[in-house]
């Protein structure tokens, strides 16, 4: 039997990990990173690539580059079709991503990796569910579990194995957003209550600001960057590192150019928050419904842990503390935690248990 990993198979970014003497630890993929692009090249008919060099290809083949997918799974009705004219359902194109992981985990841990727990948002149902084993099975993997992310989470931030609490996990990835309160007891996680929205994610974030770089572009006679091909790839692609920039910096600028002109469009924190700010209050109106359901208030959570890299962004942050009126635990680092914790999982379920499990992971 080969080893067992647990993977975050994100909307936008995917992330692998194993417990390795015992403890849960991030893999390295081929890059040399631990996030790995959920985007797939069909570049000429059964030529694949997937991760950071499929991601790079989207600005000068966005026609032939899978991104999102995610976001479709469980949707019969969509495929990818590429400009061969090949079409390629989420199923597929999520066990491409799969098959990728797991080989890239095998190269580091030094054995072949066939079982897997993959996380899933809250907000799933049981197509989407389904449709997540189909593509691990796909891949050639066996699944083992899937694991809602929030579970996953408490899981990592160690909530099984402290004194019993109660937890809000709110979590706000790439390409949804899930809010979960949980009671942590001595040996298990139970859900309370938990709400969400698969189509709220960093993604939307991203989209709101390309809506305005576009509009500024234009606005200097520049060229309409909503093209559907490498100018939008290129927008997305700057748009996406500038969001990643403010939420360490109070200004970034973006460059663009065509044959005539360059063209420079400056953009602060403070214009992006307030760009955004209907987003974050989606999440701060689900949160809230989410307390009502549990018949908790915000004083009686006793600890909020952040998730999702989406959630390193300055206002979101603040949002959390001014509605509970307490600090967010950040003692792990939210692109991870989800990972972590699946490999915990992964790790129990094979047989080698090193921390006691989660009853809120146990639907599979």
């Amino acid at each position: 039997m080969g080893r067992a990993i647990g993977i975050d198979l994100g909307t936008t970014y995917c992330v692998t990990a194993a417990v390795r003497s015992g403890r849960p630890e991030v893999l390295w993929n081929r890059e040399g990173d631990h996030l790995t692009p959920a985007v797939v090249l069909f570049h000429g008919r059964g030529q694949v690539l997937v991760g950071k060099t499929a991601k790079h290809a989207t600005r000068d083949i966005p026609a032939d580059c899978a991104e999102f997918v995610k976001r479709q799974l469980g949707n019969p009705d969509w495929a990818f079709v590429d400009s061969h004219g090949g079409a390629h359902g989420a199923e597929k194109v999520s066990g491409l991503i799969l098959r990728r992981l797991a080989d890239d985990a095998a190269e580091v841990l030094g054995e072949e990796v066939s079982d897997v727990v993959i996380s899933v948002p809250a907000s799933f149902d049981d197509a989407c569910r389904k449709a997540t084993r189909e593509a691990g099975e796909i891949a050639g993997l066996n699944v083992l579990k899937l694991v809602s992310e929030p579970a996953a989470a408490g899981i990592a931030f160690g909530a099984t194995g402290v004194e019993p609490g109660t937890l809000m996990v709110y979590d706000l990835g790439g390409g949804a957003f899930d809010v979960t309160v949980m009671r942590a007891e001595e040996h298990s996680l139970r859900v309370i209550a938990t709400s969400g929205d698969r189509g709220l994610g960093g993604f939307d974030f991203d989209n709101v600001l390309m809506s305005h770089v576009a509009a500024e572009v234009r606005a200097q006679s520049g060229p309409d960057l909503f093209d559907g091909g490498r100018r939008e790839a290129e927008l997305r692609e700057k748009c996406e590192q500038a969001k990643y920039a403010l939420s360490r910096t109070h200004q970034t600028r973006l460059f663009f150019s065509d044959t005539r002109n360059s063209y420079t469009v400056e953009v602060t924190r403070l214009r992006f928050e307030l760009m955004v700010e209907d987003l974050v209050r989606r999440t701060a109106r689900i949160a809230e419904d989410v307390l009502h359901d549990a018949g908790l208030s915000w004083a009686q959570i006793d600890r909020i842990l952040l998730v999702g890299g989406a959630t390193r962004m300055p206002m979101v942050r603040r949002m959390v503390e001014r509605l509970s009126r307490r600090s967010p635990d950040t003692s792990v680092d939210p692109d991870e935690a989800v990972a972590l914790g699946a490999a915990i999982l992964a790790d129990l379920e094979t047989g080698s248990p090193r921390t006691p499990t989660s009853q809120a992971g146990s639907r599979t």
